[in-house]
């Protein structure tokens, strides 16, 4: 006997998906147009679509302008509720000093960065969070904002 509420369910979540993914990618594509990002982060695309990846974007003062939608998914906070935080709020007495330090150093460096940390869900549960760090820059060359690909591991 087929059950056409069930088939219905799975295809509403994909539509809300895609809907949610090609949101995120409009916005980011305003905030690369807006900011002169150079070169543009085309591969964020891939980033967000293929591997899932939750990308947060700080000004250069380190505060969240942007979060993508898929946040809530990996640690319960709606992207609306980050904005304009700093991104130590998902951290905490577990989360690894020396991980901490180094994210700080390559920041201050404006170098890019590859790091494990431990990082606090919105229900105060931990997870491992592997972040991959960017400086972005603008068609001047200066600095404007910072980009984290994150996600979930372990």
């Amino acid at each position: 006997m087929s059950h056409p509420l069930i088939c219905w369910d799975i295809i509403s979540e994909g539509i809300s998906r895609r809907k949610d993914l090609s949101t995120d990618l409009s916005t980011l594509n305003k905030l690369m147009l807006d900011n002169q990002w150079h070169p543009p982060v085309t591969s964020l695309d891939a980033q967000i679509v293929w591997e899932n990846k939750t990308v947060v974007v700080t000004d250069k003062k380190l505060k969240i302008i942007y979060a993508s939608s898929n946040m809530f998914n990996m640690n319960g906070y709606m992207p609306e509720e980050v904005i304009g935080k700093h991104p130590s709020v998902f951290q905490g007495e577990a989360t690894c000093e020396t991980a901490k330090s180094k994210i700080r150093a390559a920041i201050q460096q404006s170098q890019p960065f590859e790091c494990e940390i431990i990082n606090y869900r919105k229900d105060g549960s931990l997870y491992n969070c592997w972040i991959e760090g960017y400086p972005v820059y603008n068609t001047a060359g200066e600095l404007v904002n910072f980009i984290a690909l994150e996600n979930s591991v372990g």
